[in-house]
Formats: C-alpha cells, sequence, structure tokens
C-alpha cells in the first residue's frame, strides 16, 4: 500500500532533495505540493518546485502557491545558505509547462483533505504557515488530515538561524506554535537533533553528476550548499534535511528512537523567538504533562539509521 502525502516545501536545495524523494518512493504517492516562503521568496520556491517537478516528469501533479510570509512579521530568506534562487544559482531555466493552481496552497490542503479523509499525510519542509492557514478555514481539519510529520525545530541540540532556534520555527513561530497546540493531529517532528549530522558526503555528489538527468539536476545545486556546510563541519557535506523527512515518512523503520513529549515554540523571547521548548521532564510514557495541561504530544524524533538513509536516497535518486 502507498501513502498518499501533500509534500509543504520552500524548496531550496535540501528540499529538491527532499522533494525529488517523494517522487522517486513507491511508498509515497504525492497527490500536491504546495510551496511556501522559507529559504527564498515564495515565488521562488513555487517556481523551483514546477521546474523540479518537469525535470522528474510529473506534470500531472497540482502545485499550489502558499504564503509569502509568516503570520507576523516580515520574511527573512538565507542565500548563504541556498543562493540568491534556492537552488545554488545553478541557472536553471523557468518550467515550461508547470503553472500554480488557482486554490492557494491551504485552499487546495484543505479540499484534499476532504476528498481523501483520514488517507493522507502533510509533510512539511519548511515553515508551517499554511497548515495553520488551512487550519485557520476549516477547524475540524485534523480529522480528515490526521497526520503531520515537520522538518522542523530542535529539542536536543542547538538552533541553526539563532543559539536555540531552528529555521523553519523561527520563520514562523506563530503558525508552529499554532499547528503544534492542535489537538486531534498525530505530529512527528524531525528536528535538527536527527537532521543536522545525517549528510550527503562529496563520493555521492560525485555518484549523483554520474547518474541520469534526474539525479544530475541535484547535483547541479549540491556544490553551492556543501561550501556552506564545509565551513561548518571541516569536510566538503551537506545536512539532508528534508531529504530525511520524507524518507521517513516513506520508511518508518528509520526511526531509532523517539519521545512523545508536549512541545511549545517561544514566541516572545528576545533571545529566545522561535525556540522549540519540549518538558523534558515528562513525556507520553510516565504519566503526561502536568505544567502544559493543554499541550497535545509530539513525536521527537532522537536517533535514526543514517546510513540507510543514505543508500536509500542515493539508490532511489540514482535510479539503481
Amino acid at each position: 500500500m502507498t501513502t498518499k502525502v501533500i509534500v509543504d516545501t520552500d524548496t531550496g536545495i535540501d528540499d529538491a532533495m527532499g522533494c525529488a524523494l517523494a517522487l522517486r518512493s513507491p511508498e509515497l504517492d504525492v497527490v500536491a505540493f504546495t510551496s511556501i516562503f522559507g529559504n527564498v521568496s515564495v515565488e521562488l520556491t513555487t517556481e523551483n518546485t514546477a521546474y523540479l517537478m518537469e525535470v522528474f516528469g510529473r506534470t500531472d501533479i497540482p502545485l499550489a502557491k502558499g504564503a509569502g510570509g509568516g503570520l507576523v512579521g516580515k520574511p527573512n530568506y538565507s542565500p548563504h545558505v541556498h543562493g540568491d534562487d534556492g537552488v545554488g544559482n545553478a541557472g536553471f531555466p523557468r518550467a515550461k509547462t508547470i503553472k500554480p493552481t488557482k486554490e492557494s496552497a491551504a485552499e487546495l490542503t484543505v479540499a484534499l483533505a476532504r476528498e481523501f479523509p483520514g488517507e493522507l499525510t502533510y509533510v512539511a519542509l519548511g515553515p508551517l504557515t499554511n497548515l495553520a492557514l488551512a487550519l485557520a478555514i476549516d477547524p475540524d481539519l485534523p480529522k480528515y488530515l490526521p497526520n503531520v510529520v515537520w522538518m522542523g525545530g530542535n529539542v536536543w541540540v542547538p538552533g541553526n538561524v539563532t543559539p536555540v532556534a531552528e529555521a523553519d520555527a523561527w520563520h514562523d513561530p506563530e503558525g508552529a506554535q499554532m499547528v503544534l497546540q492542535q489537538h486531534g493531529w498525530n505530529i512527528t517532528m524531525v528536528g535538527l537533533d536527527v537532521t543536522d549530522d545525517t549528510l550527503l558526503e562529496e563520493e555521492d555528489l560525485r555518484r549523483l553528476e554520474k547518474g541520469p538527468a534526474e539525479a544530475q539536476y541535484i547535483a547541479a545545486m549540491m556544490p553551492f550548499y556543501m561550501d556552506f556546510y564545509s565551513r561548518k563541519l571541516g569536510k566538503f557535506a551537506c545536512a539532508a534535511h528534508s531529504a530525511l523527512t520524507v524518507a521517513i515518512v516513506a520508511d518508518p523503520s528509520l526511526i531509532i528512537e523517539s519521545e512523545m513529549l508536549p512541545v511549545q515554540v517561544e514566541l516572545n523571547g528576545s533571545l529566545t523567538r522561535g525556540m522549540t521548548v519540549a518538558d523534558r521532564r515528562t513525556n507520553g510514557s510516565n504519566g503526561g504533562n502536568p505544567e502544559w495541561p493543554d499541550t497535545p504530544l509530539t513525536n521527537v524524533l532522537k536517533d535514526v539509521r543514517r546510513d540507510a538513509f543514505g543508500k536509500m536516497f542515493m539508490d532511489r535518486i540514482c535510479g539503481n
């Protein structure tokens, strides 16, 4: 059986890897892509997603344009991480055939959830703004869209845009808080705790460069990303945040360890805004959450099978 997924993406480099893996995973049936601001503007993430869909020959899938900013404040982008175009300044042409739907990302999400009640998994590779807006349209959304897997947040490791905040939580803390506090969802948080040290290495890049056109498309954008990460890692490699998230949806056996924890997002701190705060003193296995009684539990990943993920990604993208 396949899992129907909506992939919500702020298509920068690692997000393109995740979208590519979703299209190459037989366990997944991508019923829609939705775009969101984040790594670059929503105009660019929409265009990047459209071109990716054409490269992979999936012009049959709807693409809906989403939010251009968070629920509060103005967006901030990461050209030093993903390039001015979001895809490593690779110089790709514009998409020729794919145009966004008339429906917004939030509207399409609600419509598909009602069309496939209980069947969809929402895979969020960027800020949670689109899902928060969909919830505002239909407060009963979790009844129809029960499963959410989010590439965002951090609990056990430092942040990556501030000392304590991960990028996708920091881009829209209000949206993330709105989603994480909504009862009825089964939310899995694939945060920096497992993504930041799940790496693709230089040898993987060389294999992609020699692969089919789809693999070469991924390879064309990776050097920019690896240059950025090399300053942090001390070697030519990069984190595969979004691709790992998609892989876990396709194959949950990649998860080694997780904890059910109450998670909230700091909205007001001058130093801590966007921090995902988990109460690690209590969890779902030892009696609940006395201090945050109305906060649902989130499945927060702690460890994954990194080698198995790497093999899955490389084999599927390279066509083996």
